[in-house]
């Protein structure tokens, strides 16, 4: 079973990006440091091991794209060789991804909090989190799964955020917090078009609700 939603897409619009820019984008940073401190052989090491990491994700997305056998022995050592790149964390959560598809929802949890650890990106935190946070859900761990959304996320993840605790409060039977957390969900930016969560508040409309979450 599927349990992401639409932070898939912007997973994919951060391949896409780190794929067009991101060898720019990590080379003209190293380039700064060598021209403000003249690290010239730090400056050759380390643009040439961004290449190296850079390419070796090119390959891993083929194989994973092309289902090959080694694919998660594969994108294990990448990761491994490669743990404080961000390319590390895509792969992660590419295995993460195959992981949850195939049920092996151990596998999924181990990913991505390895990914939460290691990145220090909120965007990147803010998606694992919502997707282990999926997965817990997933095997009807409550409480684990409500762990990992009450860390403060982007805006722009804050409507997945809210619905998501709807659907886990009203997962353990408990209708009154759910619709406060759906409120609250309807409350932040994009939730006008999404219909579904509408459809969840008029299914709870006849439940009563106390204060806020």
């Amino acid at each position: 079973m599927d349990v992401y939603s639409s932070e898939e897409q912007q997973v994919e619009a951060i391949k896409r990006f780190w794929k067009e820019y991101g060898m720019t984008i990590v080379a003209g940073t190293i380039l700064g440091l060598g021209g403000l401190y003249g690290f010239r052989y730090y400056q050759g090491q380390q643009l040439s091991q961004a290449e190296q990491a850079s390419a070796g994700f090119e390959q891993l997305l083929v194989a994973q794209e092309q289902q090959t056998e080694a694919w998660y022995d594969d994108a294990e050592r990448y990761i491994s060789n490669h743990e404080k790149t961000a390319y590390a964390t895509f792969a992660a959560m590419l295995k993460a991804r195959d992981a949850v598809l195939s049920g092996d929802y151990s596998l999924a949890e181990q990913q991505l909090a390895w990914v939460i650890t290691q990145t220090g990106d909120p965007v990147i935190d803010a998606i694992a989190r919502l997707r282990l946070a999926r997965v817990h859900l997933q095997q009807q761990q409550y409480s684990q799964a409500l762990a990992q959304l009450q860390t403060a996320m982007p805006e722009s993840f804050q409507l997945q955020q809210q619905e998501l605790k709807g659907d886990i409060f009203l997962a353990q039977g408990d209708a009154s917090a759910a619709k406060q957390a759906y409120q609250l969900a309807k409350s932040t930016v994009g939730a006008e078009a999404n219909q579904l969560l509408k459809i969840k508040l008029d299914e709870l409309a006849h439940i009563q609700v106390e204060g806020m979450l």
